[in-house]
């Protein structure tokens, strides 16, 4: 690095297709002083839209991988050097196995990893990851359970784990009524996949449904899971009640529309749809996994509950839905923690991490 130039950042990841961690990592591209550092995006798959296009648009350069396999280390590390990047940061845990390679094939620049969710990988990526929190000079964690979680299953040394907390666009979600104060749809969001046990969502929206009649369900997200999902609706005799919107790019809007926002994944790190809807007004209920803990204070801006916990979801949705004060009051709530969560204070200490690490290095 030179004093000529700001130091030269390269962030990888997996892909950059609607996701929590590729919308995180455009909000640290589109918030970090320039004149410090300078951001390059290295995307390792040919998922590239929509936030690759965004990202280009803010004026971020993006390099896309053209191999595939373990063979991307070497253009990785060959695209590293080229750009005369000062230090890497691996966003998720494919990009810390393939970085870990390219740190490899090429020594002369460091490296920070991340860890993003709770989540073991396959037998070769989970010896990459061991291998590259190793090789780390520090690791980036978004929750106290996340760091946990690679301690325990990754054997991350746990002196270079620094927690990081996900930042919230507080202008962009925000309450577009009264917080709490509202009677649309039970909203969830996300891809519609294993992990977010969607399942779980049906099966509560069905009991629910036969409580309150008026209640309507909206389920925002696409994934393979879908036609499977469709079906468990209309075997459960709610499919007029439940909104499958697929892909939708005005998620604030919806959610300025919804009455509770319902969380039922097996495994998370640090959901952002949370704080999306609690920065929305938007009480929250939310199963026990990754940070949700470290996020909602249970019983005052929404709850937590256990996996699979179908009775806790009727049983929570009902008082806030009968109690409209209580609602107000936990809207409220949620909207003010979420405060605590900004943008600027995610970039600064992002910021300084990098600052460090640069130094450290020399």
């Amino acid at each position: 690095m030179t004093a000529a130039r700001p130091a030269r950042i390269g962030l990888v990841v997996g892909q950059l297709s609607t996701g929590g961690a590729e919308g995180q990592l455009r909000l640290v591209t589109t918030g970090i002083e320039r004149t410090r550092f300078e951001p390059v995006v290295y995307c390792l798959s040919t998922q590239t839209q929509p936030i690759g296009e965004l990202l280009r648009r803010d004026g971020v350069t993006v390099r896309v991988a053209d191999t595939t396999g373990w063979r991307r280390a070497r253009w990785l590390a060959d695209a590293l050097a080229a750009d005369r990047v000062d230090l890497v940061h691996a966003w998720l845990y494919i990009a810390n196995a393939l970085t870990w390679g390219a740190t490899v094939l090429d020594r002369s620049r460091p490296l920070i990893t991340s860890a993003r969710n709770c989540k073991v990988q396959g037998r070769a990526s989970q010896l990459a990851n061991l291998l590259a929190f190793q090789r780390s000079l520090a690791i980036v964690v978004n929750s106290r359970d996340v760091a946990a979680y690679i301690v325990r299953h990754y054997r991350a040394p746990q002196d270079r784990i620094r927690v990081i907390y996900n930042g919230i666009d507080t202008e962009r979600f925000r309450p577009g009524h009264t917080p709490g104060d509202v009677t649309g749809p039970i909203v969830t969001i996300g891809r519609l996949v294993e992990q977010k046990d969607h399942a779980v969502f049906l099966q509560a929206a069905a009991r629910l449904a036969r409580e309150v009649a008026e209640v309507r369900f909206m389920i925002v997200g696409d994934g393979p899971l879908r036609a499977a999902l469709e079906e468990q609706a209309r075997t459960l005799g709610i499919a007029g009640q439940v909104t499958f919107t697929g892909e939708r790019r005005d998620v604030e809007a919806i959610l300025q529309r919804a009455s509770l926002f319902w969380l039922t994944s097996r495994w998370e790190g640090m959901p952002n749809v949370v704080l999306e809807a609690m920065a929305s007004g938007v009480p929250v209920i939310a199963t026990d996994v990754g940070g949700t803990r470290e996020l909602i204070r249970d019983g005052v801006d929404g709850y937590v509950v256990c996996d699979q916990d179908v009775d806790a979801f009727v049983r929570h949705s009902r008082q806030l839905l009968d109690d409209a004060s209580m609602g107000r009051r936990f809207g409220e709530s949620a909207h003010a923690r979420a405060q605590e969560f900004s943008t600027p204070c995610m970039v600064q200490a992002l910021s300084q991490l990098y600052d460090d690490v640069l130094s450290w290095s020399q």
